[in-house]
């Protein structure tokens, strides 16, 4: 698009109050919002609740050794809280938008931000939360140490980061660890869904789950399988971390956040984000000089609760001073002893207000501010509302940006530092030519437009209408405000993909897309990564798939054909984004078309009523989620192959799977099944998990069973047996609890598995 049409699009659509669009350019969008909202900080505060500590954690006040307090539980942190955790201990923490952390021995880490939109608590507890109550944002520190983290379902709006020395974990929902050793290497663990990895200065780079990143001190990036004994403390930790917060009633959860908010605003010299990491490294580097002082064998210690008192200076004739150096005279009549220098702050002409002002900015701002010109240093100092939060925001930018953010005028200026928009973006929606226009005084009446700025108008007027203007709010912000007709068509798609769609009565108006409309999305991207990994074990429709999504996807008793949708293709997804429901007899048909594989799926929950049945007469059949599957008394059939995939626990109970060639049921975490009835003629079946626990199962003797878990046999061929088993021990095995039979024969120890289990195979994941 060229920057004509982009400003011709920029001022039709700025005329148009129902369309938001450029934050800077018309005052409105995402940086006026957050003008808004940033009015009140403190009234959108999380917190996080200290839900048990194993040994002993402490957090550290003003980043000082001497100043801790001990960890209990119900204590609530806030952000800017810092918390050390000690050898042979653990801290469990729940953040109030559902996010578990369990910070492991050795950990050092910090609340960069927490900032969440209040909710009204209605009753319930956390394990009745399927995603968080409101839209946050997060921001760990990491230092040192390991984190073991658990999500609910973040907001389209939300974002969750750690950050570290090496890098910084972008987090939409999953269950990984991540750790920093002591020699200043990270280890990155993914066990469910994806986690974007980004070095300072670099490009994201995806971690799908299964799969490990390696991170040397030196920055260099490695790639590996997910470390198996990771795997297993991940899921064993986020159990005991979801049993542990399960009773934590919502009402705790919100009143922890007011506690938050007073505790926050009691805080209102609280440095920012900026300073307390610098401040921590200086910490660092005091524990580091002292312990290298002791193993020379220095006799300096210092005690948590008892810091070495410093010799008393003789007392300096103040007076005399004051009167032979400026610079002491200065400090003495505005109270600061840091920051720049009278001499320095000469060619400024500072009133007495001016001067005040300018020290109760941090004293990097200040060494800053030193070198750019009087006008636009007074300008600032006398600006309304210019923070010392929006000062440091200001001069993290370098040149080029803050040249650009100053040529704003006062209102858009605050604005955006309020939002502390990345600097990448700045230099992308700041041109020049956009600049000049961004005045109000400079939008015509009436104007000329151009076919793209009617194609954006028409966009903006559909989204009103279909009560989706959020979709163009969030592509706006993706786009940087540069309209061209494939961001409309990704709005267009995005639109279709975020509708509720209930097959009974919409069927003759669905909307099939190809694979590459869809999957690449980002109003797709929750399916669309559950997608990734079902491509990884063989689970999938194909690479080309003819889609058709929704928000939440509903199929009732009937028996549909999708042989128009799919003309020549070999596969149809139909994929729900946050949930899919499935009830009553359905019967997926492809007219005469056979070896068309169907896949259900859905990117977050998948509810199938009691007594439905699921047939794919001609083709394969898949059924797969991000979240828990939970089949009982559910029928599955298919001409070929049936298929069941969860990215956490798979449950069957009471279920009938009829299938010609194969069948392969798959969870990332418990793969439970009580009571499994199989076709006798059956020639393959697959069960894979990290836990597999079997009762009331009688395996086909003429079916090949191949049965994997993380650990893999015991003795290298045999399950456990039995309830008496303790769960530890149950962990990472195959465990035939009760009834489980293989042609009618009972199998319930070593002697009777070796008689009757020629069948069955038991061996390890290969990609957990």
């Amino acid at each position: 698009m060229t920057d004509q049409n982009s400003n011709l699009t920029i001022t039709a659509i700025c005329m148009r109050p129902a369309i938001v669009l450029t934050l800077i350019l018309c005052l409105s969008g995402q940086i006026l919002k957050a003008q808004q909202s940033n009015e009140d900080d403190t009234a959108r505060m999380g917190a996080v609740i200290v839900v048990s500590v194993e040994g002993k954690a402490s957090m550290i006040l003003d980043d000082e050794d001497a100043n801790a307090v001990d960890l209990k539980p119900g204590t609530v942190l806030a952000a800017g809280d810092f918390i050390v955790v000690e050898t042979a201990s653990k801290v469990m923490l729940l953040f109030s938008n559902g996010t578990l952390v369990t910070a492991q021995e050795g950990t050092e880490m910090a609340v960069g931000v927490f900032e969440q939109e209040p909710f009204e608590a209605v009753g319930g507890k956390v394990e009745d939360l399927e995603s968080e109550p409101s839209s946050s944002k997060v921001e760990i520190d990491l230092d040192i140490g390991s984190l073991v983290v658990k999500t609910k379902k973040l907001n389209k709006k939300s974002s969750f980061d750690i950050n570290s020395p090496l890098g910084t974990a972008g987090i939409r929902g999953t269950e990984f660890q991540m750790g920093i050793d002591a020699g200043g290497g990270m280890q990155l663990d993914v066990t469910e869904s994806t986690v974007a990895f980004t070095p300072p200065g670099g490009s994201p780079t995806p971690v799908s789950q299964g799969q490990g990143l390696d991170v040397s001190s030196t920055g260099a990036v490695a790639t590996r399988p997910v470390n198996p004994v990771v795997a297993q403390n991940v899921q064993t930790t986020n159990e005991v971390a979801t049993q542990a917060s399960a009773e934590i009633k919502i009402e705790t959860v919100a009143n922890a956040m007011s506690e938050a908010t007073v505790k926050s605003s009691g805080s209102s010299g609280k440095s920012s984000p900026e300073a307390r990491r610098e401040s921590r490294r200086e910490r660092k580097e005091r524990k580091q000089a002292a312990g290298n002082r002791e193993s020379k064998g220095g006799k300096e210690q210092r005690s948590r609760k008892s810091p070495p008192k410093e010799a008393t200076p003789s007392e300096p004739k103040v007076d005399e001073i004051l009167e032979n150096n400026q610079d002491a005279k200065q400090t003495r009549k505005t109270g600061k002893s840091t920051g720049a220098s009278a001499s320095q702050l000469a060619k400024f002409g500072f009133n007495q207000s001016q001067l005040e002002k300018f020290y109760k900015l941090p004293e990097s701002v200040q060494n800053s501010m030193i070198a750019e010109s009087p006008d636009k240093v007074l300008r600032l100092i006398d600006m309304e509302g210019f923070s010392p939060d929006k000062a440091v925001v200001l001069f993290s930018y370098g040149p080029e940006a803050r040249a650009k953010v100053m040529q704003l005028d006062d209102s858009r200026l605050l604005s955006l530092l309020g939002s502390e928009m990345e600097e990448s973006m700045i230099l992308d929606l700041l041109s020049q030519q956009n600049l000049s226009q961004s005045s109000p005084d400079n939008l015509p009446n009436d104007g000329p437009s151009s076919s793209l700025s009617d194609q954006v108008l028409a966009l903006g007027d559909e989204l009103r209408e279909d009560g989706n203007i959020e979709v163009f709010e969030e592509v706006e912000v993706l786009n940087g405000g540069e309209w061209t007709e494939e961001w409309i068509a990704v709005a267009k798609v995005g639109n279709s993909l975020t509708r509720d769609l209930n097959f009974l009565s919409d069927f003759s108006s669905l909307e099939p897309f190809s694979a590459g409309e869809t999957l690449g999305n980002p109003f797709f991207d929750d399916l669309a990564s559950l997608y990734e990994q079902m491509l990884i074990d063989q689970m999938d429709a194909g690479n080309d798939p003819v889609v058709i999504g929704g928000a939440v996807i509903s199929l009732g008793a009937e028996s549909y054909d999708f042989s128009e949708m799919i003309g020549d293709k070999s596969g149809l997804l139909i994929g729900a984004t946050d949930r899919l429901n499935l009830q009553g007899k359905i019967e997926v048909g492809v007219g005469e078309k056979a070896g068309v594989r169907t896949v259900l799926a859905s990117g977050g929950a998948i509810e199938v009523s009691a007594g439905t049945s699921v047939r794919s007469a001609l083709s394969d059949l898949v059924v797969a989620a991000r979240e828990d599957v939970l089949l009982q008394e559910v029928a599955l059939e298919s001409a070929r192959e049936v298929a069941v995939r969860s990215l956490r626990d798979l449950q069957l109970a009471q279920v009938a799977i009829t299938a010609a060639d194969r069948v392969h049921l798959r969870a990332s975490r418990n793969l439970e099944i009580n009571g499994l009835e199989l076709s006798q003629s059956l020639p393959s079946l697959i069960m894979e998990a990290t836990t597999i626990r079997l009762s009331n199962i009688d395996f086909p003797s003429a079916t090949a069973v191949q049965l994997n878990s993380l650990k893999g046999p015991i003795d290298g061929r045999y399950p456990n047996f039995g309830t008496s088993i303790p769960a530890s021990e149950q962990l990472g095995r195959v465990n035939f609890i009760e009834n489980v039979r293989s042609g009618g024969n009972l199998m319930n120890d070593r002697p009777s598995f070796d008689q009757f289990g020629g069948n069955i195979s038991i061996g390890k994941l290969t990609n957990p």
